[in-house]
């Protein structure tokens, strides 16, 4: 069995359908819980990777991670993985190899794009992706202007979580070429506000939230697929079945 989140009662519930192991997307248990903050490194690679100057990521994303690494301490990290050994389920985590899958294919999806494009093409260009395109999933625009430039788009996917509007700031003020456009899976209604702000004072800069759920099952589909080509099989759950009927996304070559 396979969801983005899972809790002790889907664990039970894998063990009744006759599941041997459970693949969980979300770092939820053991030293995935634990040591999240670590792969908060990742999102300064994304930001250099992108034109950032690597002090100024490192800076843009130093508050962000301090929270975690207290949050990270105080988790409940032992809870979900003692309940898996007493079931006798195997617990498998796999969170930053999915979303990079994911990101690749946001990437492709938005190759495309002009220097002319708004994010309204931006919008209809990762709809593309089955996932995102699915009728429960809604792609954000911030500000929720369409016709704004799109320009050059970051996907800040695969770097833990969202950097929130630090992150987002350093890319639309510092990255070299110039990043116009962030993305994100997800980000807090006050970060928004932030680049909304921006906006308001004739700024450049836009947010596409392309939603977290839609967004993360692009990644394990992909990784699930793989294993079913493999003679497995793989009963989706939780953030994974709303999607069976769409998910034929495939990472580009």
């Amino acid at each position: 069995m396979s969801s983005i989140n899972a809790t002790t009662g889907d664990l039970m519930l894998a063990r009744e359908l006759g599941c041997d192991t459970y693949l969980l997307h979300h770092p939820l248990a053991g030293s995935a819980r634990r040591d999240f903050h670590h792969v908060l490194d990742r999102m300064i690679e994304l930001m250099v990777l992108n034109g950032a100057p690597e002090d100024r990521a490192a800076e843009a994303q130093a508050g962000l991670r301090r929270r975690l690494r207290f949050h990270d301490h105080a988790s409940d990290w032992d809870h979900l993985a003692s309940a898996a050994a007493h079931i006798g389920i195997s617990l498998v985590n796999v969170h930053l190899p999915a979303d990079e899958l994911g990101r690749l294919v946001m990437v492709d999806a938005l190759r495309d794009l002009t220097p002319h494009s708004t994010l309204e093409d931006a919008r209809k260009a990762l709809q593309r992706i089955p996932e995102l395109a699915h009728p429960a999933n809604e792609i954000l625009l911030v500000p929720d202007d369409p016709s704004r430039p799109a320009g050059r788009v970051a996907a800040m996917h695969a770097g833990g979580t969202n950097g929130g509007a630090p992150v987002a700031e350093c890319l639309l003020d510092h990255a070299r070429p110039t990043v116009d456009t962030v993305l994100y899976i997800h980000i807090a209604g006050e970060d928004a506000a932030k680049i909304e702000a921006r906006a308001a004072q004739s700024k450049s800069g836009s947010v596409i939230v392309t939603g977290h759920f839609a967004s993360d099952a692009i990644g394990m589909n992909i990784l699930i697929a793989a294993l079913e080509s493999e003679g497995l099989t793989v009963i989706r759950h939780g953030g994974l079945l709303p999607f069976v009927e769409h998910a034929t996304t495939h990472l580009p070559e």
